[in-house]
């Protein structure tokens, strides 16, 4: 039985400006600032690229090797985007942290150049393991006022490889020993947590150097969809890292604010404690993080709105996979859509429409499910409502959702989850424009 919707509030204290959530501590430009950082992130000029060793031409076996062609992290300006990438850039070279000051595609990969300039930093777009690893920045950000003290924004991009989506659905509950001091009745997202690991071992030294060296006062985590899960992992070790003697980031320890906000950031912790003895570690996370969502996006219901999953399961899946059979095979769409359907029917009871159904079966008696139900949100849900296609009513009001009223304005099903997602036969490009539009609405634009 799908359950009636509450009415939620606008935030009075934090209005939308200007069609601009505001937050506490995340005014319109920072929020903006943020969601263009978590944009350029995902700019094609700045991708790794591969070749064949030794020039010769590609061949049709996996076991051929391959050599970088071009570092990520860096391009030559005056290129061109194709569907190819961006490609023919021969002017200068831009790289490190000074992407952040050049607006390569407007409207999509803007600067930052509106907030301030990127003074310092660190980027990892990690060369040859960058289809494992989603690139990551550590910036310096001097606001244009120059009496503001500099700010440090902690971004990481979203999936895009086949590994980034592997990544994504790893979710295995665990406990690590970066927070375990402080209490062992909160687990995080399995392979998020590794990814945080690995930017942590590598990096935190020098993330805390930079923050000291400029006298940070405000630091930002920052991501869209796998890179705000990571983000949100990471701000929980460091808050439990700046509590730890010995750790890199005791260092900051009540010299520096800490907050969240991310965008269409998948579902990352797991709550063992009793609702009423919530670990103060926990309190303080709640308190500082947002993860701003648009219209029917299923990747922020992931892995824990289980109502919302089942319908997405049941109706838009069967109807996104034509969608993509017939996009894909042109011509002859209706007969790779047959040939699709006849092998579904020799694998999964019931055939196409049985499938949904193993599936659900699946989920249900593997345990998964059970799992999958105690995924949360950390902090506000700062949510826009959108249906399909069409644009959110106007004026544009986010509004704030914590806990319980989260779950309950977005885990929704039946009709309400029809109204959602608007027209079927546009279900791919409604799911595709409102994980986008989480974070681009909300980026600077140039002119």
């Amino acid at each position: 039985m799908s359950r009636a919707a509450k009415k939620a509030k606008t935030s009075e204290a934090w209005p939308t400006i200007g069609g601009v959530p505001t937050m506490e501590g995340l005014d319109k430009p920072l929020v903006q600032t943020l969601a263009t950082v978590v944009s350029k992130l995902y700019d094609e000029a700045l991708y790794a690229a591969w070749k064949p060793e030794g020039d010769i031409a590609p061949d049709k076996f996996l076991a051929q090797p391959y050599e970088l062609s071009k570092e990520g992290g860096q391009y030559k300006e005056g290129g061109e985007y194709t569907v190819d990438g961006y490609t023919g850039g021969k002017g200068a070279l831009v790289s490190g942290y000074d992407i952040f000051n050049h607006l390569t595609k407007a409207g999509e990969y803007e600067s930052l150049a509106q907030y301030g300039t990127v003074i310092d930093g660190i980027t990892d777009f990690h060369g040859e393991s960058q289809a494992f690893f989603p690139p990551f920045a550590a910036l310096i950000v001097q606001p244009k006022d120059k009496k503001e003290a500099p700010i440090l924004i902690l971004a990481w991009r979203g999936s895009t490889t086949l590994m980034d989506w592997v990544n994504d659905m790893a979710c295995a509950p665990s406990l690590s020993s970066r927070w375990s001091g402080e209490t062992k009745d909160i687990r995080a997202h399995g392979m998020i947590l590794n990814l945080v690991e690995n930017t942590f071992s590598l990096h935190e030294d020098e993330i805390v150097a930079l923050a000291l060296k400029h006298k940070v006062e405000h630091a930002f985590f920052t991501g869209h969809s796998l890179g705000g899960g990571i983000a949100n992992v990471a701000h929980l070790v460091v808050r439990a890292q700046l509590k730890k003697a010995g750790s890199p980031w005791h260092k900051l320890a009540d010299k520096v604010t800490w907050l969240a906000c991310t965008f269409a950031s998948l579902q990352t912790i797991v709550r063992k404690y009793d609702v009423n003895k919530k670990p103060p570690l926990m309190a303080e996370l709640d308190e500082s993080s947002y993860n701003v969502v648009y219209g029917c996006d299923a990747v922020p219901r992931a892995p824990g709105m289980l109502n919302f999953l089942g319908d997405c399961v049941e109706v838009v899946a069967p109807k996104i996979l034509e969608e993509i059979v017939d996009k894909k095979a042109g011509l002859f769409a209706s007969t790779a859509w047959f040939t699709l359907q006849h092998l579904i029917k020799h694998f999964v009871t019931g055939g196409v429409d049985g499938a949904t159904v193993d599936v659900v079966k699946s989920f249900k008696n593997n345990g998964l499910a059970e799992v999958m139900r105690q995924f949360t949100h950390v902090g506000t849900v700062v949510y826009l409502a959108a249906e399909g296609l069409k644009p959110p009513k106007q004026p544009v009001e986010y509004v704030h959702l914590k806990g319980e009223a989260a779950e309950v304005k977005l885990n929704v099903e039946g009709n309400d989850f029809l109204t959602l997602w608007g027209d079927e036969n546009t279900y791919m490009e409604s799911a595709q424009k409102a994980h986008h539009e989480s974070y681009h609405r909300l980026i600077f634009k140039s002119g």
